[in-house]
């Protein structure tokens, strides 16, 4: 996951540091992350992850850093597959 993280960022965020020098809790908007490129990163990973983040997931925290965006998601992933079990 942090791998398909990264390259999100790489391709959407456009830090002044490259993803793969990112270490997991490296705050991404101290090192140039954008409201807008949060945007566009956010909706990258919902694409490739086939989920969408509930409202209550879309704020500044959830993109502060690579472990709360995995975060974010894993729960994302895991409630959308128990809800097809269901």
């Amino acid at each position: 996951m942090f791998a398909v993280i990264q390259r999100a960022i790489e391709q959407e965020a456009r830090l002044a540091v490259p993803a793969l020098d990112l270490t997991p809790s490296a705050d991404l908007y101290k090192l140039g992350l954008t409201p807008y490129s949060a945007v566009r990163v956010l909706l990258a990973l919902e694409r490739e992850f086939g989920v969408e983040l509930p409202r209550a997931q879309l704020k500044r925290e959830t993109m502060q850093s690579i472990e709360a965006v995995a975060r974010a998601f894993h729960l994302a992933m895991t409630r959308a597959a128990r809800r097809d079990a269901a």
